[in-house]
């Protein structure tokens, strides 16, 4: 019986030890990631050093994993394959509904954020009203500002259905540096993305500005969010968030991450943020 008892025990320990081996994961490394809204080597360059600010205040290793397009962001999160990740409101949004997902904190900007419309030159248009016929691109379909809400804005401000009106189905350029280059190329005559993306392309000179510019600037709206898995320790998120919080646009560390984000400071973000574009995605048959 003794013995019996004993290999019951041993197997007992053998069955939980996948499960303590995941907690000491979980305490040992914290993984992050976000959604692919531009090109991989400029994400890259805009994690780096937030990851090692990350890792310096939480004390733990930190791994930046990334993903392959906005659905799998959120599939990462809901799997527990990722603990942070930065969505955009959209997919902050989906991943609340699918797993219950909690906002941690956004940036300053974040939370009157806006879209831009451009158009190629050649095309003769100069005002939103022309667009109709013409053909379009939208960024990532789960997108906030590539595709919620430029669609919401077509049909409440300019009387536009996204899927009757254009000269073809739109296309969807899967992120923002691409739209910008697909309405530049000509391949579409209009485009609408992030109005951060644009203002970076422009000051970098990477945008040909005689032939793509801006038609329309769309009002305000919440987006992008750092966003925690549904069941991390409460104590993690709090520390997560803190190490946003403490960043200091006076010291020069500092500033050099907050610059790379697009943000002069970070602030708490709370689940009621973003119940506009909840409303907003579910008005749009967007969200189900």
């Amino acid at each position: 019986m003794f013995k019996r008892l004993t290999q019951l025990g041993r197997l007992g320990v053998l069955a939980l030890a996948p499960l303590l081996a995941a907690t000491a994961h979980a305490e040992d490394v914290i993984r992050v990631s976000g959604i692919p809204d531009e090109n991989p080597t400029e994400l890259a360059r805009k994690y780096q050093p937030l990851v090692d600010h990350l890792q310096k205040n939480l004390g733990v290793k930190v791994v930046y994993v990334p993903v392959i397009d906005y659905g799998a962001a959120v599939s990462a999160l809901a799997a527990g394959k990722i603990d942070f990740a930065w969505l955009g409101g959209f997919t902050y949004v989906q991943a609340k509904v699918m797993a219950g997902a909690k906002p941690v904190v956004m940036r300053d900007i974040d939370r009157e954020f806006q879209s831009v419309f451009i158009a190629n030159t050649a095309s003769g248009i100069s005002k939103p009203e022309q667009m109709r016929g013409k053909s379009f691109s939208f960024g990532a379909k789960s997108s906030t500002s590539g595709h919620l809400f430029p669609r919401h804005f077509l049909s409440t401000q300019f009387k536009i259905d996204a899927d009757k009106d254009f000269s073809g189905a739109p296309l969807y350029s899967g992120a923002h540096d691409a739209t910008v280059k697909m309405v530049e190329s000509g391949k579409v005559q209009v485009g609408a993305l992030n109005i951060e993306v644009w203002n970076r392309m422009l000051a970098a000179n990477k945008v040909d500005q005689s032939k793509v510019k801006v038609i329309w600037t769309t009002p305000p709206f919440v987006d992008y969010v750092w966003t925690a898995r549904k069941d991390l320790p409460a104590a993690t998120v709090q520390k997560f968030g803190k190490a946003f919080l403490a960043l200091d646009a006076s010291k020069p560390g500092d500033k050099a991450v907050l610059d790379l984000q697009g943000a002069k400071k970070f602030v708490p973000a709370k689940p009621e943020d973003f119940l506009v574009i909840e409303q907003v995605g579910r008005s749009t048959g967007l969200l189900k």
